[in-house]
């Protein structure tokens, strides 16, 4: 009776695996051809925009003042355009990029748009439409995958269409796990391809023991795909182990006498004076009489190249540091968050 019920239970998981495959796995495929290709993002996008985002340098060029490059850009926001931040080039034959939304038929989601400038000139390269989330065929080539990665380009709903496909694959591949497990002294030729065997099993062999040993790499690229489509969630089951900082937010103490803010070459003195080491990877510019700047610094022994751990939020009127984030203050739960989104990515 015993075997009898666990050839049945072995039945039931090998259905649920089947289905679950045939129809997760095939988003599978898109979501894992896609994210190979944003494995190069940065590299594949500046060589299909290299007239945009690519300058001339040299050792003997001098960088303009950043005053000057974010003054350049602003001439070409449109009337009905809304200043957000400057990127800092990764490197030195890079343009700056100045971002900009725009209203859209989505409330919720304006486009956004970039304007590229010379650092050496602070002249504009030119400027392009860099996310319309309900119409990403309008993107460019990298935001279009980006896009079609994590929403399968339909929108808002989409990401949490991919967010549920990803917990069907997480079951599929732990039903495969329960489905391959060997009997007792099965395990060799379980984690083994057999020789000279037919087609048929040669597919099947090459399925579970490929199988086998992917499955914790799966595991990890799709649980940490499924935190990224769900942070809130994910951030919440992360603390019960260890606290993870809230995400911050702070205002500025609005001046009773002149409201002009801090420059720009102001709050990269405020930030050197903090933070003289590291590299500058973006400055967030105040939205609003209250708004505050915040400012991208990243430390050399950062793990994620893209999003800085560390960062300043300053008055934008007094220029008072409200807020760091830095590697002193991580928890265990901060370093678990840093280190998801460099290894999802590879």
């Amino acid at each position: 009776m015993s075997i009898l019920t666990l050839k049945n239970r072995r039945k039931l998981w090998l259905k649920v695996h089947l289905y679950l495959g045939l129809f997760a796995g095939a988003v599978f495929v898109v979501m894992g051809l896609t994210g190979s290709l944003l494995a190069f993002e940065y590299p594949l996008d500046e060589a299909l925009n290299a007239d945009l985002m690519t300058v001339s340098a040299d050792d003997n060029k001098t960088i303009m003042p950043l005053d000057d490059i974010v003054a350049a850009g602003l001439k070409t926001v449109p009337a009905n355009g809304k200043v957000l931040n400057i990127d800092f080039p990764r490197h030195q034959e890079l343009a700056y990029a100045l971002w900009f939304e725009q209203p859209s038929d989505n409330p919720t989601f304006p486009t956004r748009h970039q304007i590229f400038i010379n650092p050496y000139t602070a002249k504009v390269t030119g400027q392009r439409l860099l996310i319309d989330f309900d119409h990403i065929w309008r993107d460019p080539f990298k935001d279009f995958i980006l896009r079609l990665h994590y929403t399968l380009a339909l929108g808002e709903k989409g990401m949490t269409i991919v967010g549920f496909i990803g917990i069907g694959l997480l079951f599929s591949v732990l039903t495969g796990l329960i489905v391959w497990w060997p009997n007792k002294g099965q395990f060799k030729k379980a984690i083994t391809i057999k020789r000279h065997a037919s087609v048929e099993r040669f597919n099947f062999d090459l399925h579970k023991t490929v199988g086998f040993y992917s499955a914790f790499i799966l595991l990890f690229a799709i649980a940490s795909g499924v935190y990224l489509i769900f942070p809130d969630y994910g951030r919440g089951l992360v603390s019960v182990f260890s606290p993870v900082t809230p995400w911050a937010s702070y205002q500025s103490e609005i001046p009773t006498g002149d409201k002009i803010p801090l420059s720009i070459k102001q709050i990269t003195a405020i930030t050197d004076a903090r933070f003289p080491d590291g590299t500058y990877q973006f400055i967030v510019f105040p939205q609003s009489a209250q708004d505050v700047y915040l400012v991208g610094k990243r430390q050399a022994d950062e793990v994620n190249q893209h999003h800085p751990y560390r960062q300043l939020w300053i008055d934008q009127y007094s220029g008072n540091i409200l807020h760091t984030q830095d590697a002193s203050t991580r928890t265990a739960g901060d370093v678990f968050d840093e280190w998801l989104y460099p290894l999802h990515t590879g």
